[in-house]
C-alpha cells in the first residue's frame, strides 16, 4: 500500500490555524505553551495534507481509540500518525490499513529509554548494531522502528515484548501487528520510521513550508529505491521466533 509522509520544521512562531476549527483551537486553552504549540503544529500539518490530497478545507474531527491512539472520527477517512522530535513535526497518512510514525533526535536519548530498549533488544538487533559505524545512531534507528510499529496497535512501550527485529534479514516479528512493513532512514540529526499494516510498498515524501505550502520531496518504492546507506526496510513474519 502507499503512504504519504510529510515533515515540517516551522520557521515562525506564528501559527496559521486557518484550516483548524474553533473547537480544536479552544481545546488547547489550558495547555502549556510547549504542549499547545506542538499540538497545533501537528494538526496544522495534518490539515494541510487533508486539504492538498483530499480537498477538505478544514481538518475533520479527531477521536481517540480505547488505546489512546488518535484517529479521524469518520472511519471512512485515512488513518494517520503524528510524531514530534526537536523542532520537526511529522505526519504519516494512508487510506489503506493502519500506520505508525516515529521520529527521534540522534544523540538525545534518555537513560530510561536506553534501559528499556536494552531490556527487549534481541541478539539479532545487538549484532546489527555492532556492525554499524555508529552504535548510538544504530540504536536510535532501531528504537524508531520499534516505536513506529507499536504506534499501530497503540500499545506503546507496554508492548515492547511483542516485537522482535531481525535487521540483517530484513524481517521483524510482531505478535500484536503481524502483517506490517517498516521503512526507516536516518541522517546526522534525525531518525525516522514509517510503519504500515498490512504493508508499505510505496512511500511518498512531502515537505511543508509556510511560504510554499506542501510540496513533493521524493518517493521510496521498488521503482525508486532509497539512495541512503542508512535506509532499512523490514517485513513482518507470522512464524514464531
Amino acid at each position: 500500500m502507499a503512504c504519504h509522509f510529510a515533515r515540517w520544521t516551522p520557521a515562525s512562531a506564528v501559527l496559521d490555524t486557518q484550516r483548524l476549527s474553533d473547537e480544536v483551537i479552544a481545546a488547547t486553552r489550558t495547555f502549556s505553551v510547549k504542549r499547545r504549540t506542538r499540538f497545533l503544529q501537528g494538526r496544522i500539518l495534518l490539515a494541510e495534507m487533508m486539504f492538498y490530497l483530499y480537498g477538505l478545507p478544514t481538518l475533520p474531527p479527531i477521536a481517540t481509540t480505547p488505546t489512546g491512539r488518535p484517529c479521524f472520527a469518520d472511519h471512512q477517512l485515512p488513518d494517520f500518525s503524528l510524531a514530534y522530535a526537536s523542532n520537526t513535526v511529522g505526519v504519516l497518512l494512508s487510506d489503506e490499513g493502519k500506520v505508525g510514525l516515529d521520529i527521534e533526535v540522534m544523540r538525545a536519548r534518555g537513560t530510561r529509554q536506553s534501559a528499556l530498549q536494552h531490556a527487549h533488544q534481541t541478539p539479532a538487533e545487538s549484532a546489527w548494531i555492532g556492525a554499524q559505524d555508529d552504535r548510538l545512531e544504530a540504536e536510535t534507528q532501531l528504537w524508531s522502528i520499534r516505536q513506529s510499529v507499536l504506534k499501530i496497535s497503540g500499545l506503546g512501550n507496554s508492548g515492547q515484548a511483542t516485537l522482535r527485529l531481525h535487521p540483517f534479514s530484513g524481517h521483524l516479528r510482531s505478535s500484536a501487528t503481524p502483517d506490517v512493513q517498516v521503512m526507516s532512514d536516518a541522517d546526522e540529526y534525525l531518525s525516522w520510521a514509517c510503519a504500515g499494516s498490512p504493508g508499505l510498498d510505496r512511500l511518498l515524501c512531502w515537505r511543508y513550508e509556510e511560504h510554499r505550502g506542501l510540496h513533493k520531496d521524493g518517493e521510496i518504492s521498488p521503482r525508486s529505491p532509497a539512495a541512503s546507506s542508512r535506509f532499512v526496510k523490514l517485513t513482518g513474519l507470522k512464524t514464531p521466533g
